[in-house]
């Protein structure tokens, strides 16, 4: 089943979803708690980083203790640092649009990972357009079919970052929706590409190089030559 990714279960409000069961303080921490497995990796990311400063402390003389408990500090300070930048981009990232009132909106609010800013007025919505994308396979190629969608808003000062939507969005259905609600203060765009796969150029032909293929003719011609003065 396609998914029309707009929400109207409240009444009073239409929201063009762009991050699916976003918008919520419980999505956003539990994402900001998912972001707790890149810790390791951040860990060992500043770990690295601050090589040369070991091998300063070691040339100093102050042995492996020292080194040891400096990687520890600022591991554990680049990983907290590094998952705190993640969860602020979390917070900050925008997951709807929300249009009120439902009908004939007049205001639009970006709602980023907890909370709604301030409605503005609509006219600060300039274009939405969707691109749906989908690449055919050629014959014999074993990778199967690919679809792309996503969703780039125009704002008056500015445009916010495009975002993919779900390969089972229903994109007719979509544009239909949202250009009947916004139309003609919001122009709504909706681009179908439809193309196959290029197939790989062939590989070049395997060919003897002129010294090999010369090499084996005086071998072949001495062999010859030589038989003839056996004979």
């Amino acid at each position: 089943m396609q998914r029309v990714l707009i929400d109207r279960s409240n009444p009073d409000v239409l929201d063009l979803v762009l991050v699916e069961q976003g918008g919520s303080l419980r999505y956003a921490l539990a994402t900001a708690l998912q972001a707790v497995i890149a810790a390791p990796v951040l860990f060992l990311y500043s770990v690295l980083f601050s090589l040369p400063l070991y091998i300063v402390m070691l040339f100093a003389g102050t042995g492996w203790g020292p080194v040891w408990a400096a990687a520890g500090i600022a591991g554990g300070a680049g990983a907290v640092i590094g998952w705190a930048l993640l969860v602020r981009l979390i917070f900050r990232h925008v997951h709807r649009l929300r249009f009120t009132p439902s009908a004939e909106p007049t205001a639009v609010a970006l709602v980023r990972g907890a909370r709604a800013d301030r409605p503005m007025p609509i006219t600060e919505v300039r274009r939405i357009r969707i691109d749906h994308s989908t690449e055919e396979p050629y014959d014999g190629d074993p990778r199967p079919r690919s679809v792309t969608i996503t969703v780039t808003v125009l704002l008056e000062h500015g445009k916010l970052p495009q975002q993919s939507l779900p390969q089972d969005t229903d994109t007719t259905a979509l544009h239909r929706e949202l250009y009947e609600a916004l139309s003609p203060g919001v122009a709504v765009d909706l681009h179908v590409h439809h193309h196959q796969r290029p197939e790989p150029p062939p590989p070049p032909p395997v060919s003897n190089r002129p010294g090999n293929s010369g090499w084996w003719s005086a071998i072949g011609h001495g062999g010859s030559t030589g038989g003839g003065g056996g004979g």
